[in-house]
């Protein structure tokens, strides 16, 4: 049986957060991107129901959030 203490590498918390803010990133990245790809067919059902007519500034509001997302999300890859 050895006496050795097990080594335990300090925790660096510059490092910590920096992990942490690229992976909420590539969360927000992968909402938006898929945000961006899906909205589209909502708007068009809107459109042909006569939704849109009825509620014209809620319709320029997801005009709105779907550029916004696809901005947001432009960089982001599906994996396969």
């Amino acid at each position: 049986m050895s006496n050795a203490a097990p080594s335990t590498s300090p925790i660096n918390p510059y490092r910590l957060a920096s992990v942490c803010l690229d992976r909420a990133a590539t969360g927000v990245r992968a909402t938006a991107f898929w945000t961006a790809a899906v909205l589209p067919i909502a708007v068009l059902v809107a459109l042909v129901t006569g939704t849109a007519s009825q509620y014209p500034t809620a319709l320029a509001g997801a005009l709105a959030l779907n550029a916004v997302c696809a901005v947001v999300g432009h960089e982001h890859t599906p994996e396969e």
